[in-house]
């Protein structure tokens, strides 16, 4: 019996709150991927809730459409992240951390909004904090991530960002400097697909993926006149 449904049967005698959560912020470049996700998620039969963090970036119109996509939305405040250079890409990633104010959940899913689910992944619900996706035999991808909701745990993670560095000045950096005991899960529930003119082997998929993490040009990018080839073949 796999770890998952063992850990299951620790969980029997009550109504586990679940969720799974995406967050926005800075712009709406990831709207459609939200959208997709959302749809990706309903399409395998989850029974959890989809909650959508963003902050004041995100227009009326767009969450109109996200919330029509299945997203319960909240708006939350954005937070920067000490250790970035102003103006970069991840200056406000640390955002990502209000996922455990989410307190009237038990367990959520943090899922990136640049990922696609193939597969129902409820059953990871049962893995304990922090379990993920490791991108080598030491560090995690903080792309997908299972965590327990506490606002002590939230205020431990502020106060800890300004003492600890983080390796790529982001979210994923500190996360893995706070949780060096992380818990495993299998790499195809985060498997990185990454668009490349010179390699067409990066635009293949394996069997048996619960879900795909786009990196660097996302599908929603592409159009007539510039396709990036993402098919799954």
């Amino acid at each position: 019996m796999s770890q998952a449904r063992l850990a299951k049967l620790n969980y029997t005698s009550y109504h586990q709150r679940e969720a799974y959560v995406t967050v926005l912020h800075s712009s709406e470049a990831y709207v459609c991927g939200a959208i997709a996700l959302a749809q990706s998620i309903i399409q395998k039969n989850s029974s959890s809730d989809l909650v959508l963090l963003h902050d004041k970036s995100i227009s009326g119109k767009s969450l109109r459409g996200l919330r029509a996509a299945g997203w319960k939305t909240k708006w939350i405040s954005r937070i920067r992240s000490p250790f970035a250079k102003k103006d970069s890409y991840n200056e406000w990633n640390y955002s990502k951390l209000r996922v455990w104010q989410l307190i009237e959940y038990d367990k959520i899913i943090f899922i990136d909004s640049d990922l696609l689910v193939l597969k129902n992944i409820d059953e990871f619900f049962f893995y304990p904090e922090l379990s993920a996706a490791g991108n080598d035999k030491v560090l995690f991808n903080s792309g997908v991530m299972v965590i327990e909701p506490s606002l002590c745990k939230f205020e431990d993670l502020m106060l800890k960002s300004f003492k600890v560095s983080s390796y790529n000045g982001g979210d994923q950096g500190f996360l893995n400097e706070v949780f060096t005991w992380w818990h495993r899960l299998p790499k195809r529930i985060n498997q990185l697909k990454v668009f490349s003119k010179q390699d067409d082997k990066e635009h293949q998929v394996g069997d048996g993926l619960y879900a795909i993490h786009y990196l660097g040009l996302k599908p929603w990018m592409c159009y007539k006149d510039y396709d990036c080839n993402w098919d799954m073949d």
